[in-house]
This record gives structure tokens, C-alpha cells and sequence, in this order.
């Protein structure tokens, strides 16, 4: 997936709507679509699961660790903190 359309969609939902489910789902699905992927109902509710788990507090360091674990770099971890504006 291309991470600049990620952070686009995920800058785009307002920090009061980090917990509405419905919000949330339609982010999903927009950065889904933006890869020609679907989700289903219990990957989308997967999801929702884990973005609302990351924007409570603590939310970067679990984030920083499943990012690692999937391969990602430091460099881009950095390049995704810049773009957040962190």
C-alpha cells in the first residue's frame, strides 16, 4: 500500500470521530479501495479495533512495534512521523 495515500485518509478523520466506528470503517474501506482491496465485516471490525486501540494513549508505541514486526524500516517509520507532522 502506498503509505503517503494512508496518512492522507487517516490525517482527513477528524481526532473527535478517532472512536466512531463509522468513521472509521469508511477510512478502511476508502484506503481498501484505493488498493483495489474489500474488506469484509469481521476485517473491518478487526481494524476498527486496532485504530481505536492506537488512538488511545500509548497508541505510537504498539503501532512502532507491529510496524517492525512487519518489516518495515526505521527510515520509514521516520518518513511516516515527518508526514504526520511528528
Amino acid at each position: 500500500m502506498d503509505i503517503n495515500t494512508i496518512i492522507k485518509i487517516v490525517k482527513d478523520i477528524p481526532k473527535d470521530k478517532w472512536n466512531d466506528e463509522k468513521t472509521i470503517k469508511k477510512a478502511i474501506q476508502a484506503a481498501g479501495k484505493a488498493h483495489g482491496k474489500t474488506f469484509s465485516e469481521a476485517e473491518l471490525n478487526i481494524y476498527v479495533q486496532q485504530f481505536k486501540g492506537f488512538s488511545k494513549g500509548g497508541g505510537f508505541v504498539s503501532l512502532l512495534s507491529k510496524l517492525l514486526t512487519s518489516g518495515i524500516t526505521k527510515g520509514q517509520i521516520d518518513e511516516i512521523k515527518k508526514k504526520m507532522g511528528n
